[in-house]
């Protein structure tokens, strides 16, 4: 009996990594195995279950073919399906160059979209693709961003359409099927009630037990402590760690104010939908230290 596909949908650095691994310590009732995580359902992007699905290599399609054909791989995954498939995505919700959705809503259930302060996922990004702070914040206001798109090698992925962060944001909320929005701060602060929501919109037992467990099993210390001890598989080379911070306000002593005023002008009207106070500036870390300027005025 064929299923449908639960996306988990968010932009890069937003929390996708977490929400994952909750799933899979609900669905096994006990602490997830994180290099196993291909056991829910592949990534939108995966190259090996797209060739496998559509019957061609992607290398010998064009950047473009491989967009137009995706839908039919998604469509492929549901059909063979023998239960719910929890599958990673990173694209924003959008139309094919043929001008279909990506993500088609006849094989989807809905999805849960997580979304995180556009300065904490600058910072985050940064880390994550070894550039710095201001090409992360380039990076999240162009219209045309995307991850796996240099046409020079093969990537393990293909091509993921970003666009700006907040036009990622609304793509999703405006999907055409249940969407179900967390906060990753929301996630950090009250972590039993969000991910009991998520649970609940996912059709997942979503009782005190089974919730609590889930959440010590995915702590964020547990987590650190069991990629130090077996690696994370879908770390990039360059990083040295996945499980870096975790914080939901550590882009205060990261970012200069110029840098967050930066993101507030380009996102701040997505920021405030949320619940983001585009206004406070972080820690101003540009500035030279009180003690510093003291002992200089001496």
């Amino acid at each position: 009996m064929a299923s449908k596909i639960w996306w988990l949908a968010s932009y890069p650095k937003s929390g996708n990594t977490w929400l994952r691994l909750f799933i899979v310590t609900v669905l096994s009732r006990k602490p997830a195995d994180m290099n196993k995580l291909h056991s829910l359902g592949t990534s939108s992007a995966g190259r090996v279950a797209f060739d496998r699905s559509i019957g061609i290599e992607a290398v010998e399609l064009s950047l473009r073919q491989q967009t137009i054909l995706r839908p039919r791989a998604y469509e492929v995954w549901a059909a063979e399906a023998k239960r719910p498939l929890y599958c990673k995505a990173h694209d924003a919700y959008c139309l094919t160059p043929a001008g279909e959705p990506l993500f088609p809503p006849a094989a989807t259930w809905g999805a849960v979209y997580v979304v995180r302060d556009p300065r904490a996922v600058a910072v985050s990004l940064a880390h994550h693709t070894g550039s710095s702070i201001d090409h992360a914040i380039t990076l999240m206001a162009d219209a045309n961003a995307a991850f796996s798109h240099s046409g020079k090698r093969v990537h393990l992925q293909l091509k993921q359409h970003l666009m700006r962060w907040s036009e990622h944001v609304e793509s999703w909320l405006s999907a055409p099927f249940p969407v179900h929005l967390v906060r990753y701060e929301d996630m950090k602060a009250d972590p039993h009630t969000a991910f009991a929501a998520i649970a609940a919109a996912l059709g997942l037992p979503s009782d005190r037990t089974t919730i609590a467990a889930a959440v010590e099993g995915t702590s964020f210390a547990h987590l650190q402590a069991q990629e130090r001890a077996s690696g994370f598989v879908e770390k990039p080379y360059k990083m040295a760690a996945f499980f870096r911070e975790g914080r939901s306000d550590g882009w205060r002593d990261a970012l200069t104010p110029e840098q967050a005023a930066r993101i507030a002008a380009t996102h701040g009207e997505v920021m405030r939908r949320l619940g983001y106070d585009p206004a406070p500036a972080p820690a101003l870390r540009s500035q030279v230290p009180p003690a510093r300027a003291a002992a200089a005025s001496a």
